[in-house]
């Protein structure tokens, strides 16, 4: 398995993203996938607006304080959790549909939404 970096904040991965945006919050290291940055960066030329990511790669220390998954695809550089401003979260859902991400979980009472490029398709919405 590839091992994260420590990020360069404002090197651009695709146009309208940067290492600092996807980078772990706590340490600033990175790791991700570019099928990942790729799909990111689809959602934003659908969107036509910002996509601003709440959290990309996650350390392992960051992704037990923030309570994530034990084999979270944050901890791989696989996923991102996102949202537009003036945007549902259900509506950014259909348009990553459409960007092709395998992983969409939907979660509206929070803002945002969570995607992921897994092997599988897998959805699932906040249930509290």
């Amino acid at each position: 398995m590839e091992q994260a970096k420590k990020a360069k904040p404002e090197q651009r991965i695709t146009p309208h993203f940067t290492e600092g945006e996807l980078a772990c919050r706590c340490c600033g290291r990175l790791l991700v996938q570019s099928e990942l940055v790729h799909k990111l960066e689809t959602l934003r030329q659908l969107v036509k607006k910002p996509v601003l990511v709440n959290s990309g790669y996650r350390c392992p220390a960051h992704n037990r304080a923030v309570g994530g998954a034990v084999n979270s695809y944050h901890l791989k550089g696989m996923a991102a959790d996102i949202h537009v401003p003036g945007l549902a979260v259900v509506e950014l859902s259909r348009l990553a549909e459409q960007a092709g991400f395998n992983g969409i979980g939907t979660y509206p009472k929070q803002s945002f939404l969570h995607v992921d490029v897994r092997g599988n398709r897998a959805r699932w919405q906040e249930s509290f």
